[in-house]
């Protein structure tokens, strides 16, 4: 475990599982279908990430308006919480 967690951190081991990873990822380097297809996975996944941020900043308001809480103080709690700017958190109101 040990030689694998230095790999990841760009130290250079003798460990055999390791050497086989590094072959691996030295092979799978200039698969071109390989790297479009991570690059889209990883476009994908930002995507959803950022959908899911949305879509908790909206509930997040919905729950504080449906208490009652002044829309000023919305507006600052979200651009707090979300690191907002003021324009980018009234879109959510």
């Amino acid at each position: 475990m040990k030689a694998f967690l230095d790999y990841v951190v760009g130290k250079v081991t003798n460990d055999s599982f390791v050497q086989e990873l590094e072959e691996a990822v030295e092979k799978a380097k200039p698969n071109r279908e390989w790297r479009h297809e991570y690059m889209t996975l990883l476009m994908r996944d930002q995507i959803n990430v950022e959908k899911g941020i949305e879509q908790g900043i909206k509930g997040t308001v919905s729950i504080l308006k449906n208490l009652g809480i002044p829309q000023q103080t919305i507006l600052a709690k979200v651009q707090e919480q979300y690191h907002l700017s003021l324009e980018e958190a009234k879109k959510y109101l």
